[in-house]
């Protein structure tokens, strides 16, 4: 068995895949852009600037820091309000009878995200650097900032690039790692998904029993999604803990000193630096991504504060609380 694309979305003429050149340069600055499959019936779509950390045969790293301005989708009627709140038989209603879509302004909360898209592969996959509850302690410095970093599987369409921009459509459901006593990394450096949960599941199946697209394109994404944790350790390059660290750093909670950290977005980029800390051959050891994750990961009892919205139920599915 082998990944499909459900659809292929309107994309620039010049559009080619990632993984091959020319490959983008470190520091320069490409959009993240989501379109749906009938993209040219509104033009409407989802535009995340970010910063390339590195580029090459083994896939695109990009960053993109907390409160970055970005382009959302929004439904008319029901502005101000998150599109996972809206009504599912509203929200995924067919074309023609669902609510006009537009692009509304926002901000990315958290300290930032770390996006690796592997070639040829229809996901990306996230590291976030999130804010996490200080834990108390005469010994610690309590002015300083505690923060968490969780790792997320984004089913998309695979991906295509200009020199600009890489192109792709979220296609619903997500996998998480939402519990730290089955995460994604074991301790023996191998890559486990007995703690994997597929999220939005009532949302994929929604948009296929109300019409928004044809019932067999979600059966496609589930079985992308359930390749994907089939086949972990083909993409170590895109799971290797190591994103951890150079996440961390980018947003500023790393281990080097002030003047030694990269800094992107609203900072210069440092190439050079750029390259070393964060290219497919950098020193990174398993074990000190171990003890980053052991710092920022909530205790084994516990479920996160990120991941509240998950429960662990015996059949291994997803489904979302009746009140959050």
């Amino acid at each position: 068995m082998e990944f499909s694309d459900p659809f292929e979305i309107p994309v620039p003429a010049a559009a080619t895949r990632l993984g091959e050149p020319p490959f983008w340069t470190p520091g320069q600055a490409v959009t993240w852009t989501y379109r749906r499959f009938d993209y040219d019936l509104d033009h409407v779509e989802v535009r995340r600037p970010m910063r390339v950390i590195d580029d090459g045969p083994n896939g695109a790293v990009l960053w993109m820091p907390g409160g970055t301005e970005v382009v959302d989708t929004g439904l008319v009627g029901w502005e101000g309000m998150s599109a996972h709140d809206v009504p599912l038989d509203v929200r995924f209603r067919p074309r023609g009878k669902a609510p006009e879509r537009i692009m509304v302004p926002a901000r990315w909360q958290g300290h930032g995200v770390l996006k690796l898209a592997p070639p040829n592969a229809p996901f990306s996959v996230w590291v976030l650097v999130k804010p996490a509850p200080t834990v108390s302690s005469a010994a610690e410095d309590s002015s300083a900032e505690s923060v968490r970093v969780e790792w997320y599987v984004n089913l998309e369409t695979t991906h295509r690039r200009t020199a600009e921009a890489v192109y792709t459509c979220d296609l619903i459901l997500d996998i998480t790692f939402p519990l730290a006593d089955e995460p994604l990394h074991r301790p023996d450096g191998s890559l486990s998904a007995r703690g994997a949960v597929f999220k939005d599941v009532h949302e994929i199946a929604a948009a296929g029993a109300y019409g928004y697209w044809p019932r067999q394109w979600s059966d496609t994404v589930r079985a992308n999604g359930a390749l994907i944790l089939d086949r972990l350790e083909e993409f170590r390059w895109a799971f290797d803990p190591r994103w951890e660290d150079v996440a961390l750093d980018l947003a500023g909670f790393g281990p080097h000193e002030p003047e030694a950290r990269l800094r992107l977005g609203l900072a210069t980029v440092d190439d050079s630096a750029t390259r070393t800390a964060a290219g497919p051959d950098a020193d990174r050891t398993t074990a000190s991504a171990r003890e980053t994750a052991d710092r920022t990961t909530a205790s084994a009892s516990t479920i996160s504060p990120g991941q509240r919205e998950h429960q662990r139920i015996p059949s291994g599915c997803y489904r979302r609380p009746d009140s959050r």
